[in-house]
């Protein structure tokens, strides 16, 4: 009997790395009455290496209105979704988190974090990479982030038009 429970459990736990993110609709921010979604497609490991993992994710985005200030938990039916996927990185590293996504012009805009000190144009994008890299739908607390092997201090910056293996690169 244990033995078939081992089974059922690894066949319906998450792939490996995903996070159990693969398949589910997320928020990825609010502000302003106006929120962001995220329709993950799937989530994968591109690349190992000493100081971290590169991970993909694939999704369709989508922007709803909320005069009231009232907050969904799910997206609601009038939510305006992207014709297209978008794809966003994450660099998995307690020395240089970081997280990259398309602008407008489709080259990548690349956000070194130092998770103890986010500028407000980085918030996004450290909830992103706190999801891809831990599961969480939130950066934790100072205390928590130095038990995850964070440090303050890391590289905080905003790179326009490199290339992922900008994150990747020491």
């Amino acid at each position: 009997m244990p033995l078939l429970g081992l089974l059922l459990t690894l066949l319906l736990a998450p792939a490996a790395g995903s996070n159990g993110l693969d398949g589910r609709t997320i928020r990825t921010g609010c502000r302003q009455g106006e929120c962001s979604w995220l329709r993950v497609r799937r989530v994968e490991t591109l690349r190992t290496v000493p100081e971290g993992r590169l991970r993909r994710i694939v999704g369709r985005t989508g922007n709803s209105a909320h005069r009231d200030g009232s907050i969904p938990a799910r997206p609601p039916a009038r939510t305006s979704w992207s014709k297209a996927d978008d794809i966003g990185y994450a660099f998995c590293s307690t020395r240089r988190p970081a997280f990259a996504f398309a602008g407008e012009d489709g080259k990548l805009i690349l956000h070194f974090l130092d998770l103890f000190d986010l500028a407000g144009y980085q918030y996004t994008s450290a909830g992103l990479y706190m999801r891809l890299c831990h599961g969480l739908a939130e950066v934790p607390d100072a205390r928590r982030l130095r038990a995850m092997g964070y440090r303050p201090g890391t590289r905080s910056a905003q790179i326009e038009g490199a290339g992922v293996e900008a994150m990747t690169r020491f």
